[in-house]
């Protein structure tokens, strides 16, 4: 396998870690519509943040 079907591979694989960070940016706007964008840096900060641990505990391979 070459490179880019591993890569394409890494994608297909983790689906509903990359859904449920979509989940939590599409969240986060609605919030932001709702409230008229009150508090915007507090909740792309935290937004980015729990972003970065879901990435980093989803897209993890597993160890073997």
């Amino acid at each position: 396998m070459n490179n880019l079907q591993k890569s394409l591979l890494a994608h297909i694989k983790y689906p509903y870690t990359a859904g449920i960070i979509a989940i939590m940016w599409i969240g986060m706007a609605i919030i932001l519509g709702l409230t008229n964008g009150g508090n915007f840096e507090i909740l792309v900060v935290a937004t980015a943040s729990v972003s970065l641990i879901v990435a980093i505990i989803g897209f993890a391979s597993p160890k073997k």
